[in-house]
């Protein structure tokens, strides 16, 4: 269920594609967050990763914020939680064709992606991330 979302030209999507190949860099986090978010995902032990694209000014991305805290504490361990500022990587926000923030990144290890745009309930989040890692497991296998 969509909530709210700043800078929309839709109200709801959700999409898949079949790989993220973008160079990425997330300049929250340290250096060693650079590169292709599938190639880190694998690097880094071939845990699922979340991306939450956002801007400092919107306020739905404001009420995101401690809802997604909250669920990296549950996944600690199992799933990696990134944050991209649009304003410091608009490139990458247009190679990812976000129209709406926040939008979420749900990447299984391959690289395979699914998104949500606007303000999503910790329900919604939690049952991406259920998906995400059942995938996952079943290319683990």
């Amino acid at each position: 269920m969509l909530l709210a979302s700043c800078n929309s030209s839709r109200n709801e999507s959700e999409t898949t594609t079949d790989s993220a190949q973008a160079e990425m860099t997330d300049t929250a986090n340290q250096a060693e967050d650079t590169g292709d978010w599938a190639q880190q995902s694998t690097l880094l032990g071939s845990k699922p990763m979340v991306v939450d694209f956002f801007a400092t000014w919107c306020g739905p991305c404001q009420e995101l914020s401690p809802i997604l805290d909250e669920i990296e504490n549950q996944h600690k361990g199992e799933v990696i939680f990134r944050r991209i500022d649009v304003d410091q990587e608009p490139e990458l926000a247009q190679e990812f064709g976000v129209q709406a923030i926040p939008m979420l990144l749900f990447v299984a290890p391959n690289g395979d992606y699914q998104s949500l745009m606007g303000l999503q309930s910790p329900e919604v989040i939690e049952a991406k991330i259920t998906d995400l890692l059942k995938h996952s497991a079943k290319m683990a296998k």
